[in-house]
């Protein structure tokens, strides 16, 4: 469904699409149609006005002006129906030169009458359109300004000869003569006076004109400036349009012939400065090309005339010249050091040397003397410092086993089998695993001997550990802790048994505090009942009396709970006594 919805709708865009073709072409015949129409309505006009002077029955000349009008007005048509932008500027330039002659042709309405007046005076408007299609069409840049003045100069010279044609006893004269005046005027200010850049152009032109002179002789002596040149070209492209980009251009130009000439002067010393240091370095390491490669290229450039980046590249090449002066007998030195540093050095643990030693040759072989002596001369200190590792290792490793051969009683197994770990990561070389294994085992060790000392000590007074829990309710329950304490014992989980030692000697301790707690609020509470018992009897309230006996009862229970062990029951048979005995207090 989605498929034939998309089908649809595409057929549907192309109807849509051929529809508007057919009525934009349409409309096209029409208009093409209707141009012809007019042309030939035209042509006609100007046939049948020039006729009379065809057959001689009035003078032929006069005609023949405004039969050529017409004539030109035909063939306009065409351009009026495509009205692109080529049709738009002829149309322009035609009604720019046609308005004067127009407007001269309007103003003979004034010495006619009847039917050639009314003539004559619609010549006046079709003026003034003229003169507002060729504005309106003829604007933009100044070059179109320009085009509308120079036309409309054509035209105010046409009006002029028409004016001339008429003779000097013309009553015309002087109104003719102030058309002319004002198409050539409206000319003058479309040529000359709207130009807002004016200054700005006769300026870049004097200096545009100058500074081509200047690099004209500049040539003539064989000073290469191409850079200056193709400046100048650029500006001269840009320039008549935008003069300020044009200005901007030039003044760089000029700029650069005179650090080309200051330059020019320097050049050769340069040269000599950088070739002799070339050739310094050339006898220090003379497999080195980037110093020379940099000379080769700099004299193309200077004979290109690129003085600028001959100059780079003659201090680029004198640079690494320098450096190798400098340093090249250094990094030799370094890695032949580095070398002697890592003979002997096998195992996994010196790759990383090795290739920074690689590394070292490698720069040395770009000709990066100064990258070679920092990587080269750091690897004595790198081999020294693995070393140092090494018997760090070793001594560490030895340690953990004397603690191990002295710690009987242990359980060994995991502790040998870390020993022989470390021992083969001694045996690759790989230090660091090796003294961290080493360190584990010899913590681990030590603190499997200390909790083994303190458990075996605290099961020696067990006696004591038993007395603290003996006629309690809960003793069942301390005796199994203490039993898991001697499990982990026979199978030497030393660590374990402290663990679990520590935490039965917390809460013992902490068991005994809270019976000693109990134990203090019992006594108050006793002392509390004997004082009441005494004002109880004076007042005849006796022991069968069922309040007071039965809270005799609670404060019983309350002893019999503490004897047992059992704080918590003590505590709330406790707080049930003294409820009953307030009760008791109230009845007195």
């Amino acid at each position: 469904m989605g498929g034939a919805r998309a089908d649809w709708l595409m057929a549907d865009v192309a109807d849509v699409e051929s529809r508007l073709a057919a009525t934009l072409a349409k409309q096209r015949s029409q208009l093409e149609t209707l141009g012809i129409v007019a042309a030939l309505a035209l042509v006609g006009s100007a046939a049948w006005y020039v006729w009379p002077g065809v057959e001689s029955t009035v003078p032929l000349m006069p005609r023949l002006g405004p039969a050529i009008v017409l004539l030109l007005c035909a063939l306009a048509m065409q351009d009026l129906v495509d009205f692109g932008p080529r049709h738009r500027s002829r149309l322009g330039a035609a009604t720019a030169i046609a308005w004067p002659p127009l407007l001269l042709l309007g103003i003979r309405a004034f010495e006619d009458t009847g039917w050639v007046q009314l003539g004559n005076l619609l010549m006046l408007p079709l003026a003034v359109a003229a003169f507002e299609f060729s504005r309106v069409q003829l604007s933009g840049g100044i070059q179109a300004l320009r085009y509308r003045g120079l036309m409309g100069a054509t035209g105010g010279m046409v009006a002029l000869s028409l004016v001339i044609s008429e003779g000097a006893e013309s009553e015309l004269l002087m109104p003719g003569l102030l058309v002319v005046a004002l198409a050539l005027i409206r000319a003058g200010i479309d040529v000359f006076g709207s130009d807002k850049d004016r200054p700005e152009r006769r300026r870049f032109k004097e200096q545009r004109d100058a500074l081509e002179k200047r690099v004209l002789q500049l040539r003539a002596q064989e000073i290469k400036i191409d850079q200056a040149a193709s400046l100048l070209q650029a500006a001269t492209e840009v320039g008549w349009n935008d003069p300020k980009e044009g200005l901007a251009l030039l003044a760089t130009a000029a700029d650069d012939i005179e650090r080309t000439l200051a330059l020019s002067s320097d050049i050769a010393d340069i040269l000599a400065d950088a070739v002799s240091t070339v050739e310094q370095s050339e006898e220090v390491a003379p497999e080195s090309k980037r110093p020379r490669n940099c000379i080769t290229l700099g004299e193309r450039e200077m004979e290109l005339g690129s003085l600028r980046d001959a100059e780079q590249l003659f201090r680029q090449g004198k640079k690494r010249a320098v450096e190798i002066i400098e340093w090249w007998t250094p990094a030799e030195e370094a890695i032949a050091e580095g070398k002697r540093a890592l003979d002997g050095c096998d195992g996994d643990q010196y790759e990383p040397v090795r290739r920074m030693l690689q590394n070292a040759q490698d720069a040395l072989e770009r000709e990066e003397a100064v990258e070679a002596v920092e990587l080269a001369s750091a690897i004595p200190q790198q081999v020294e410092a693995m070393g140092e590792a090494g018997e760090g290792a070793e001594e560490s490793l030895e340690e953990a086993r004397r603690a191990l051969e002295q710690a009987k009683g242990i359980d060994q197994d995991v502790f040998n089998e870390r020993i022989e770990q470390a021992d083969a990561a001694l045996e690759a070389g790989q230090y660091s695993m090796a003294r961290g294994l080493s360190d584990s085992v010899l913590r681990e060790v030590t603190r499997e001997r200390e909790a083994m000392v303190e458990v075996q000590k605290a099961l020696r007074q067990q006696k004591k550990l038993r007395a603290r829990w003996e006629g309690r309710d809960d003793a069942d329950d301390w005796e199994n802790r203490l039993e898991g304490i001697k499990g982990a014992r026979k199978e030497k989980q030393w660590s374990h048994a402290a663990t679990l030692l520590e935490r039965l000697t917390n809460d013992l301790d902490a068991t005994q505090a809270a019976h000693g707690e109990a134990t203090e609020l019992l006594d108050f509470l006793q002392g509390e009942w004997r004082a009441l018992r005494n004002q109880l009897e004076s007042n005849g309230i006796k022991v069968d009396d069922a309040e007071r006996h039965a809270c005799e009862g609670t404060i019983g229970e309350a002893v019999g709970s503490l004897g047992s062990g059992d704080v918590e029951a003590c505590l709330a048979k406790l707080g049930e006594a003294d409820t009953q005995m307030e009760a008791l207090r109230r009845r007195i």
